[in-house]
């Protein structure tokens, strides 16, 4: 159960005032001191000891070097034992350290020493607080209560320990006496509302709640509190009117539309729903933190109910309307759209975000993402450069650049990228299997195959049974004619990780071939072939067929790769000669 926000700033309020109040000027703690000494029989020397330690304990403390003050107030202790002036300093060091039973121990004896000191009883009333003893908090208070009759805050502070101790009808009364001595007050009586609610006493907090509004009854928010509290006990009709009363005082304010919106909501009427929220919506009083926490809402909702997804599209068309610079518009109509499948209009959506705001990180990797879906390297390697130079800590940006630059054949570019961006990656296995096998492709385009192969090693070592890492660094060997036996294996085990996937089987069978194993060969480059329509698998298909010296079978399935738009090099010179080359 929540209290007053004003007990809090009042807590924290003695605090403040103790760092001034009990560090006086020189000359008054020396006059202090002075009649410390004579009491205590200190002589000349020890009064000018614990003044000095004292002044220097209190600068110590406002500067923030609580350790230093602490230290400086021992000293002062130990010339003078009984100074309650230094309990309390150190009462309030213990406290600000967390060392809450210490501080309990001096603010006890602060507060004995001498009740009547407001700050003494504070600093008490505090030290009982941290320690969960609000009963105890709570009778400190009334004694705080009875010294200074004519103090709210002491009146509040009690109504507040009496409500953390569970004792809430005390914590009413005390409310209730807070009214009656010094008049009606919002906070006041909502706190009272609060603690009726919690003894279960319905019919009253309705007659205080009418109470309240008959205070100032040109007030919408009283009315909502009302309106909520029927809602909230089932009181519909009641509540309904109540919001009727609300739109007579003030029809345009968008937070009472969006009150009737949730009480439609609860009602399951979504046409009235629906329409208080449209309303709402195209106030520009409504903030639009409040609208785009709306449109979130509706995300899921859009997913799976066409009518939600046209709402959805029709408040972010109200507030693009109405607020064409907030970056957060565009960019969640972009994901509205990406949801709708329209990936070129999100991706506008998105740029009119970072037009408008390059600071949010969430918005580039959306772009990144959509241009990435559209192929579109040019703008993808653009954008990715710009978003590094902004986010330099951030390894996803390096991901999209170096894969745009593999895509557009600028390998250096991409492997620098890589490389910078791998050492951003922490405890993502995804996202580095990503960077080594791209490092791996682009390593392998520029032919450096000792690099190449210690990125997919390095792949495998994350993740050994990837079967798309396996068998990409196998086709690589392969081609190579290197390290057959590795290929082979690695080869075998993606097509065992996934068997029916007719890259891997056209890979496993073309390893074979060039292990010179041509009619195992010929069995998985023939299942291949037949798995999908002509593609340069056909001219491995061709090849070894060839070998097993079936010429006019070979010919024929080079011409079907010519036709495919596939094939090596060395096919035109195959199909024009009728002969194998390789």
């Amino acid at each position: 159960m929540k209290v007053s926000p004003n007990i809090f700033l009042y807590l924290l309020f003695p605090l403040l005032v103790n760092s001034l109040q009990s560090c006086k000027t020189k000359k008054e703690t020396a006059k202090s001191t002075e009649t410390s000494a004579n009491k205590g029989g200190l002589s000349e020397q020890d009064q000018a000891k614990f003044a000095f330690h004292f002044i220097e304990g209190c600068k110590e403390r406002m500067k923030g070097n609580i350790e230093n003050a602490e230290n400086l107030f021992k000293e002062c202790l130990k010339i003078d034992p009984s100074s309650t002036a230094v309990k309390y300093e150190l009462g309030n060091v213990y406290r600000f350290n967390g060392l809450y039973d210490l501080a309990l121990k001096y603010g006890k004896e602060c507060a004995n020493e001498d009740p009547k000191n407001e700050w003494y009883q504070l600093l008490y009333i505090e030290c009982l607080h941290n320690k969960r003893q609000f009963q105890e908090a709570a009778e400190i208070y009334a004694r705080l209560v009875k010294n200074y009759p004519n103090r709210p805050e002491f009146y509040e502070g009690l109504a507040a320990e009496y409500m953390y101790s569970g004792n809430y009808e005390k914590s009413y009364k005390t409310y209730d006496e807070i009214e009656k001595r010094f008049g009606q007050n919002e906070a006041f009586t909502l706190n009272k509302i609060k603690l009726l609610r919690q003894l279960k006493k319905n019919n009253e907090v309705e007659l205080e709640l009418k109470k309240l509004i008959e205070s100032n009854k040109n007030e919408a928010r009283l009315y909502t509190y009302l309106a909520e509290f029927y809602q909230e006990t089932g009181q519909n009709q009641k509540a309904l009117q109540t919001y009727e009363q609300i739109l007579k005082i003030d029809p345009k304010n968008p937070m009472v539309h969006l009150a009737m919106a949730d009480y439609y909501k609860s009602q399951n009427d979504k046409e009235n729903f629906y329409k208080e929220i449209k309303i709402a919506f195209e106030s520009p009083d409504l903030e639009i933190e409040t609208k785009i926490k709306i449109l979130v809402s509706y995300y899921e909702l859009a997913e799976t109910n066409s009518v939600f997804k046209q709402q959805a599209m029709e408040l972010c068309n109200i507030a693009l309307k109405l607020h064409p610079l907030s970056a957060e518009v565009h960019s969640i109509y972009g994901d509205f759209l990406m949801k709708d499948q329209k990936i070129k209009e999100a991706r506008e959506s998105y740029l009119k975000a970072i037009q408008i705001d390059k600071s949010r990180y969430s918005m580039w990797q959306q772009l990144l993402a959509v241009e990435s879906e559209l192929n579109a390297y040019n703008d993808l390697e653009k954008h990715s450069a710009e978003t590094m130079e902004l986010f330099p800590n951030n390894p996803l940006t390096y991901y999209f650049n170096g894969f745009a630059n593999i895509q557009l054949k600028k390998y250096e570019n991409a492997i620098r990228a890589l490389e910078d961006g791998i050492e951003f990656v922490y405890n993502d296995k995804p996202l580095l299997l990503e960077f080594y096998t791209n490092l791996g492709n682009a390593y392998n385009a520029i032919k450096n195959y000792v690099k190449s192969d210690k990125a997919f090693d390095d792949a495998l070592k994350v993740n050994p049974d990837d079967a798309s890492i396996l068998n990409n660094y196998a086709y690589y060997l392969s081609l190579r004619k290197e390290k057959l036996e590795k290929a082979e294996k690695f080869s075998r085990r993606s097509n065992e990780l996934s068997p029916n996937n007719r890259s891997y089987i056209d890979t496993y069978g073309w390893i074979l071939y060039q292990q010179g194993k041509y009619t195992e060969a010929e069995e998985w480059l023939g299942r291949a072939v037949k798995m999908g329509p002509k593609s340069a698998i056909a001219e491995h298909y061709g090849d070894v067929l060839y070998k097993l010296n079936r010429k006019e079978e070979a010919l024929k399935y080079w011409q079907d790769a010519k036709n495919a738009g596939g094939g090596s090099e060395l096919l035109d010179k195959k199909i024009n000669e009728k002969k194998l080359h390789e």
